[in-house]
């Protein structure tokens, strides 16, 4: 899901998403350290599968794009 009612909104797809998107906006990261800054700076106890729902709720909306490389980019203003 990607809000839980029962789940802290530290550990819901959405907020984690949101996370993503304010780290990513202005330069590029690959996943890994992507996701050791967002357990830094926003939940450290956040799940990696979790993250990977995160990623991939931004790549389906087309908010984000990941190069051959495996480097992720913002791609929205919005």
């Amino acid at each position: 899901m990607i809000i839980d009612r029962d789940s802290r909104p530290k550990d819901t797809i959405y907020y984690i998403s949101g996370c993503i998107l304010s780290l990513l906006k202005g330069k590029d990261a690959d996943v890994d350290s992507l996701f050791e800054l967002i357990r830094d700076k926003y939940n450290n106890l956040l799940d990696y599968y979790i993250f990977l729902l995160a990623l991939d709720f931004l790549y389906l909306t087309e908010k984000i794009e990941i190069s051959e490389k495996g480097v992720l980019r913002c791609i929205s203003n919005s």
